[in-house]
């Protein structure tokens, strides 16, 4: 009878803490916490995708979205002012720091075209912090805060704070604009639309 009872326990036990340790996301061999801090804020791990490029669908990085508030609108994931996330997880041997900063460049000019002064010199500053290459298993977090501004977290090290709304709005619209380029990035987009 005491057996019974216990091993009653370990299974009430193990289906009850079983759900919490497989909340994180997985994809492609990368494990992404469902949850970040963002200043006081706790942001939830929404969707996540493979960023492809070229015919050869060749597997650059996974993202993962991070909301307070979660949406599947691309306009309310840009324009809300709420803590949001963007984390980059590197699948590919090797990404050349040139052929970062020209994608960046690229993800503002396309998505952002209208930016003022102020905002050109924020995107200048952002993309000036890819000179590194970026290889496999680098994870970089780009982490807006309201008030704050958008913390850019490179290999671990903080390398910057943006600060404004506008800024994090031009940035998540590198992966939630209407103009995307390739479709690597418009199917990325809409896996991170897809939810968890």
């Amino acid at each position: 009878m005491k057996k019974t009872g216990l091993l009653t326990l370990v299974l009430i036990l193990a289906f009850t803490i079983a759900p919490l340790t497989l909340l994180a996301g997985e994809l492609a061999g990368v494990t992404l916490d469902d949850t970040l801090r963002i200043g006081e804020e706790t942001v939830t791990l929404a969707g996540m995708g493979i960023r492809t490029k070229t015919f050869l669908k060749i597997k650059v990085y996974v993202a993962g979205l991070y909301m307070k508030n979660r949406s599947n609108d691309p306009a309310a994931i840009i324009g809300s002012d709420q803590a949001k996330a963007i984390v980059m997880s590197f699948l590919y041997k090797e990404v050349e720091g040139e052929k970062l900063q020209e994608s960046w460049r690229d993800g503002f000019g396309a998505n952002t075209p209208a930016a003022g002064p102020e905002l050109k010199k924020q995107m200048d500053q952002f993309v000036s912090l890819f000179s590194a290459a970026a290889m496999q298993g680098d994870k970089y977090i780009f982490a807006y805060e309201p008030g704050i501004g958008t913390t850019i977290s490179l290999k671990g090290d903080i390398k910057a704070t943006i600060p404004g709304a506008d800024f994090a709005s031009a940035l998540m619209a590198i992966w939630f604009g209407d103009k995307l380029g390739d479709g690597g990035l418009k199917s990325l987009k809409q896996s991170l639309l897809k939810g968890m």
